[in-house]
């Protein structure tokens, strides 16, 4: 079954995805799958949301 993967913080469609990949060896950034969705950061706002490691947010 394919599911849609979306950019959880700015909505872009960045493709499908086989449900078989999200239980294989490899990590995947999925945060979310809801129904056929399935809820990732795109590279552009991961970059965004990296904190210097010496920085932390309370």
């Amino acid at each position: 079954m394919l599911v849609l993967k979306i950019c959880q913080a700015c909505d872009r469609v960045l493709g499908e995805l086989e449900v078989d990949d999200l239980t294989s060896e490899r990590p995947d950034s999925i945060i979310n799958l809801v129904g056929n969705v399935a809820y990732a950061l795109c590279p552009d706002c991961l970059g965004q949301l990296e904190v210097e490691q010496d920085r932390r947010f309370n």
